[in-house]
């Protein structure tokens, strides 16, 4: 288990790289958890080093519907019977798992929902479990848990129910899966958006914090965060430049260009294809929209 201490009573709980995630400990006054993705031994031992159990959670706040960040949020709240607090876009999700679904692009009778159903339940098990949002957030919405302020931030484009949280009284931004890794930003689903991941990225660089909190670096606060994202950020101009380069090759279909995966490296699971698709797909929307390209009967080409 390895954490990192924001203060006496804010600690993250680093669970790194997807299938799991950073979650943020407030130890007191009301004991908090900011999604609970990271491993729940992680959660239970760093508990219990505090004279604490899960059962006396008293809040869980989740930033957006993704199963990594959500893994432990019913399991948590069937324990503890805490408050459990998202957006208005994400808490229909979470109490409807089938309404969750089909906002990540997995409808009844898509090829890959049972392959993509079988990963979330081997490696972010709890996560497809039933659960009951008590406190549904605004935008902009401040309040207080115990003696610290939050700020809930709508950040879409990565999913449209994206939430930053920004830890008011630490000038510091919770930016969950905005996250600075190598990877790059994620739009790999139907309704992601690059222009409005885009525009998030904008209003973090200009928000007044002096620094962010990752949900999946191993080293998760950056304090000199503005050249971070925009490197971060030019993974997905890369990225449109292979697309386009792809097409001016010969490359016709979405199914041409990921023969030569572009965004991961590998796609021997159907389900990082099915990302890695939807992807290709908003990169072709962008680049027709700027008018780089031009589709036909016969597929894709540069104009």
């Amino acid at each position: 288990m390895k954490s990192v201490k924001i203060s006496e009573d804010i600690h993250v709980l680093i669970g790194g790289e997807f299938p799991y995630c950073n979650s943020i400990v407030f130890l007191n006054p009301e004991l908090t958890i900011i999604d609970p993705g990271c491993q729940f031994e992680s959660i239970r031992l760093f508990l219990r080093k505090s004279g604490k159990e899960p059962r006396d959670i008293k809040n869980v706040i989740l930033s957006h519907i993704h199963p990594d960040h959500i893994a432990h949020a019913a399991k948590i709240q069937r324990l503890s019977s805490c408050n459990l607090m998202a957006n208005s876009i994400t808490a229909p999700l979470f109490d409807d798992k089938e309404m969750m679904r089909e906002f990540l692009g997995f409808t009844k009778g898509h090829p890959v929902r049972s392959h993509w159903e079988k990963l979330v339940n081997e490696r972010m098990y709890g996560a497809l479990d039933d659960g009951k949002i008590s406190t549904v957030l605004e935008d902009s919405e401040c309040f207080q848990i115990g003696d610290y302020g939050l700020k809930m931030i709508m950040t879409p484009g990565h999913t449209p129910d994206h939430m930053c949280i920004e830890l008011v009284d630490q000038a510091l931004l919770y930016t969950a899966d905005i996250d600075c890794t190598e990877f790059g930003p994620y739009y790999g689903h139907p309704n992601s958006s690059i222009p409005d991941f885009g525009e998030s990225v904008r209003k973090i660089l200009n928000s007044n914090v002096f620094g962010i909190i990752s949900g999946h670096l191993e080293d998760p606060v950056l304090y000199e965060f503005q050249d971070e994202i925009m490197r971060y950020w030019n993974k997905v101009l890369a990225r449109e430049n292979l697309v386009y380069e792809a097409i001016k090759n010969g490359a016709k279909t979405v199914f041409d260009i990921t023969q030569n995966p572009i965004i991961y490296p590998s796609l021997s699971n159907l389900v990082y294809l099915q990302f890695e698709t939807w992807m290709v797909e908003h990169h072709l929307k962008s680049l027709h929209k700027r008018g780089l390209i031009s589709e036909t009967r016969d597929g894709y080409s540069t104009v």
